[in-house]
């Protein structure tokens, strides 16, 4: 009988401690990170182990600033690069303000070349009457209508024009998947991230983006089918299997591994909308423990988009340099990235890019990941007639 009683006894200690002691959100003390979480012992010994300083604080305002100067040049001095990246010459600029903890100067700067960009690329579209829009056109549209709303005064008519031919565009279609090019049904089927599937998968997450978005304007036409979108596309990948780096034989070199990982950092845009808004554990506690498990096995590859990408995950939970030693160490590397490029986030070279030619895309990526990854934030409380409010409707809001 006395054995019995101890042995519930220990059962119901074992429990709570356990009840007391999950996994960490921020981790100040490596020694109190899980095994899985802590650097390889090569990689320890050059990791700085000095809590983050006021210096680096300065050093990265100013590693953010030049990102920003960078990627606003380079589209100056060469329009066609507005044209080649689309939505993503905006975006790149405007997810920096999102949930800002800029200077508001600094913000304003951002805004204004990411309206300038947009009207770049809304301009040809002016003189077209809405009416004459294809179902093909939709997928460049509707980014640029989102925008149209979100970055010019109310009663612009260019945003009324970009608005009707969008509408006139998604009405061209037979089908939300006619629009979208995406058997939704068929993805979901599969709950493994693989080579094979990454790329549809990225569709998704970008639609999935683009469809909760447009619910907040409500002169943007969606089917019931498109308003479903989100929520379903979420369910999937907040249990999507995702195969960490000590599954591949090259760790975190492998390429399959790295266009997973990549997948991983995008996926968490969907219930923040890009930043915005806060992240939660318990929204996807599998995709939580990827980013801590993964993270160590990425800074050692070197790769500065993913480093940076992941970083940028880990502030959304509401880490930052100073609270988790997983992103000061990340937010080290950037900026000794920086340094070594002699403060210019363009002129940065990966192994595999030093003997190629870069594209617009890649370089902007550079200053891009890297500011989201260096910069502090504060993100918005998700109040209804928010991206935020309309996620929790169908997202409970679970507190880290």
């Amino acid at each position: 009988m006395r054995l019995i009683v101890l042995a519930i006894l220990s059962l119901v200690l074992s429990s709570a401690s356990m009840a007391k002691d999950p996994d960490p959100l921020w981790v100040r003390d490596p020694a109190r990170m899980p095994a899985s979480w802590r650097p390889s012992a090569v990689l320890q010994e050059h990791l700085n182990p000095a809590p983050w300083s006021q210096s680096e604080t300065k050093d990265a305002e100013r590693a953010l600033t030049a990102a920003v100067d960078e990627m606003i040049g380079y589209f100056e001095r060469k329009p066609s690069s507005v044209k080649s990246l689309w939505d993503d010459s905006i975006e790149a600029l405007i997810q920096l303000t999102y949930a800002s903890a800029n200077k508001p100067e600094l913000d304003a700067k951002i805004r204004d070349a990411a309206r300038k960009n947009l009207t770049l690329l809304i301009t040809p579209y002016l003189s077209r009457d809405p009416d004459t829009a294809r179902c093909e056109e939709f997928e460049s549209l509707l980014p640029l209508a989102i925008f149209a709303h979100r970055l010019y005064p109310g009663g612009d008519p260019r945003t009324d024009l970009v608005m009707k031919r969008t509408n006139a565009a998604f009405r061209a279609c037979d089908s939300l998947e006619d629009a979208t090019g995406i058997d939704l049904k068929k993805i979901l089927a599969d709950p493994v991230a693989r080579k094979e599937n990454v790329e549809d998968l990225f569709d998704v997450y970008l639609w999935s983006l683009w469809l909760i978005e447009a619910e907040l304007f409500p002169d943007i036409e969606l089917s019931p089918e498109a308003r479903a979108f989100g929520p379903k596309a979420w369910k999937h990948f907040a249990t999507l299997r995702l195969a960490g780096a000590d599954e591949f034989e090259d760790g975190a070199l492998d390429d399959e591994f790295n266009t997973i990982a990549d997948l991983a950092t995008h996926i968490v845009h969907i219930p923040t909308g890009t930043h915005r808004f806060p992240l939660y554990v318990t929204d996807s506690p599998e995709l939580y423990r990827f980013h801590r498990e993964n993270f160590y096995p990425v800074l050692q590859s070197g790769d500065l988009d993913l480093i940076a990408s992941f970083v940028d995950s880990l502030r959304q939970y509401g880490c930052t340099p100073e609270t988790d030693v997983q992103v000061r160490d990340g937010a080290r590397y950037l900026l000794k990235a920086f340094h070594e490029s002699n403060d210019n986030w363009m002129r940065y070279r990966g192994d595999d890019e030093k003997s190629v030619d870069l594209s617009d895309y890649d370089r902007i990526h550079h200053p891009w990941t890297a500011a989201l990854g260096l910069r502090d934030r504060r993100p918005e409380p998700a109040r209804a007639g928010t991206y935020g409010g309309l996620v929790r409707r169908w997202l409970p809001h679970h507190k880290n």
